[in-house]
């Protein structure tokens, strides 16, 4: 069984790797309405990470393990967040395949919190993570929605 720090800082690796994700996406998406649901979904990404060492700094655990200076060192290291086969899928610009990894991103995320929820013996940790896997969902399912509505004329794509 895994360690319940082991996932955590899996889970702090995954809301990086999302950021980077998604701000690399605004940048270099044509289309706005996707550009605003990357630069949002990024925020809350960095949000996740942030409220995540906070929440569980004081966790049991977490007891061994200076969260905040994980998270400063995982965002200064020297390995780069994106790998390059995800760089050039963003680079090339097919709108389809960026949403098809964003939506495989947010499911890893997803399937991380659950799985730092079974280890978790806290009852407000498994609470907590059980929340922010449903965020995560939330999140594949607006990416899953702008991808379905790429194949409908723009006039009768719903709104995000």
């Amino acid at each position: 069984m895994e360690k319940a720090i082991d996932i955590i800082k899996q889970a702090l690796r995954n809301e990086l790797h999302a950021s980077s994700f998604f701000a690399k996406a605004a940048e270099l998406t044509k289309d706005d309405e996707s550009r605003m649901l990357f630069l949002e979904l990024g925020g809350m990404e960095d949000d996740h990470a942030a409220a995540l060492v906070n929440r569980l700094k004081n966790a049991p655990c977490a007891k061994d393990t200076d969260l905040p200076a994980l998270l400063k060192q995982l965002e200064n290291s020297p390995e780069p967040v994106l790998p390059a086969a995800e760089m050039a899928i963003i680079e090339n610009g097919d709108p389809r395949a960026v949403l098809r990894l964003a939506i495989d991103l947010e499911n890893r995320a997803m399937q991380t919190y659950v799985r730092l929820a079974e280890e978790s013996t806290d009852l407000e940790v498994k609470s907590y993570c059980l929340d922010l896997a449903k965020e995560e969902v939330s999140h594949a399912t607006a990416l899953t929605k702008l991808l379905r509505s790429l194949d409908m004329d723009e006039d009768d794509r719903p709104g995000l």
